[in-house]
C-alpha cells in the first residue's frame, strides 16, 4: 500500500501519515466507505441489467441474481425480441434531433455568451454577468409555469400573438442556449486566453464573428469537448420537459415512462427498455471519459 503513496506529497494523506497507525485506520476507514458507496451505485445497474435476460418466470417466481441461462443464443434472442416488441426506433431518433440541437445551441451561443462577457465587454456586461450567475441560484420550479406560458405564446408570455412551440424540440434547445453553468464555463477558459489573439485577429481585418468561430473557439477546445458531453448525456436523461412538452416527437425516457403503463409489455422486455436507454450515455462516458474526468479542472486554471 505504501508503494503506490510514495511519491504522493499532498493529499489528505501523505507517505508519511501511512507509515503510523493513525493514518492507516483513516485509509482503510475511507476505503471502505468509498467501497460501500460504489457498490451501492453499481449492483442496481448490475441487477438491472441481468433481470433484463431473465424469464418473466424467473422474476416473478424466486429472487435468483443470476439468470439461469446466460448462452449466447439466448442473449441475441432476448435483445432482437425486445427490441421489436419496445417499438423504441422513433424514440431513438427523436432523441437524437434533441441531442443534436442541444449540442449546437449549447456551443454556440453558450460559446458566444462567455466570448462577449470575457473578450468584448460591452457596456453593461458586469451586470449581465450578475444577472447570468443569479439565475443559477433560482430553482427550477419557480420558472416552470412562467417557462411553459412562454412556450405556449413565443415569444410573449400571455395570449397576444406569438406561436406555440409546444410539441417542437425548441423548448429544450432554447433551455439548452440559456445555460448559465455553460456560459460561465466559457468565459472562465476565454479569460484564460490572452487577449492578443483578439487583437491580432482585428489587424487581420477579422471580425468579432470570425475571431470567434476561427481563433478562441478552436483554443477552447478541451471545454467545447466538456460542454459538448454534457449537452449530449443531458439530452438522452432529460425527461420532465419533454413530458411536459411534447407529445408526437417522444423522446427515449419519456416513451419508455409511457411503456410502464402497457399491460401489454412484459417485466423482462420493460427491464430491456432500461438498458437500450442507457447503452447511449455509457457509451458517451466510455469514449470521453478523460474529459469528463478532467472536466473538473476546466476552467479553474487559467494558461
Amino acid at each position: 500500500m505504501t508503494k503506490r503513496f510514495k511519491n504522493k506529497p499532498t493529499g489528505l494523506l501523505s507517505f508519511s501519515d501511512l507509515k503510523t497507525p493513525k493514518g492507516k485506520i483513516v485509509y482503510w476507514l475511507f476505503f471502505a466507505l468509498l467501497l460501500i458507496a460504489c457498490l451501492v451505485a453499481v449492483i442496481p445497474a448490475i441487477w438491472t441489467i441481468l433481470t433484463a435476460f431473465k424469464d418473466t418466470q424467473e422474476i416473478y417466481s424466486e429472487f435468483t441474481f443470476l439468470p439461469k441461462n446466460m448462452s449466447w443464443g439466448r442473449i441475441v434472442t432476448r435483445l432482437s425480441e425486445s427490441w421489436a416488441a419496445l417499438q423504441l426506433g422513433g424514440s431513438v431518433f427523436n432523441t437524437i434531433i434533441l441531442s443534436v440541437g442541444n449540442l449546437v445551441m449549447t456551443v454556440i451561443v453558450c460559446g458566444i455568451g462567455g466570448y462577449v462577457l470575457s473578450k468584448l465587454k460591452p457596456k453593461g456586461y458586469k451586470l449581465i454577468f450578475t444577472l447570468v450567475v443569479w439565475t443559477m441560484m433560482m430553482p427550477g420550479q419557480m420558472r416552470l409555469v412562467p417557462c411553459y406560458i412562454s412556450y405556449l405564446h413565443f415569444p410573449f408570455a400571455y395570449d397576444i400573438g406569438g406561436v406555440s412551440l409546444l410539441d417542437t424540440y425548441w423548448p429544450m434547445w432554447l433551455g439548452a442556449a440559456a445555460n448559465a453553468f455553460n456560459v460561465i464555463l466559457f468565459k472562465n477558459s476565454f479569460d484564460g486566453l490572452s487577449q492578443s489573439y483578439v487583437d491580432a485577429a482585428k489587424i487581420d481585418g477579422c471580425g468579432d464573428v470570425g475571431t470567434f468561430f476561427k481563433i478562441m473557439l478552436p483554443l477552447a477546445m478541451p471545454i467545447v469537448i466538456f460542454v459538448s458531453i454534457g449537452a449530449l448525456s443531458g439530452a438522452w436523461a432529460e425527461f420532465f420537459t419533454p413530458m411536459l412538452v411534447l407529445d408526437k416527437n417522444t423522446v427515449l425516457p419519456v416513451k419508455i415512462y409511457r411503456l410502464a403503463g402497457d399491460t401489454s409489455i412484459k417485466m423482462n422486455t420493460y427491464f430491456m427498455a432500461l438498458v437500450f436507454s442507457c447503452v447511449p450515455t455509457f457509451l458517451i462516458f466510455l469514449i470521453f471519459q478523460r474529459h469528463i474526468l478532467g472536466g473538473v479542472n476546466i476552467g479553474g486554471v487559467k494558461g
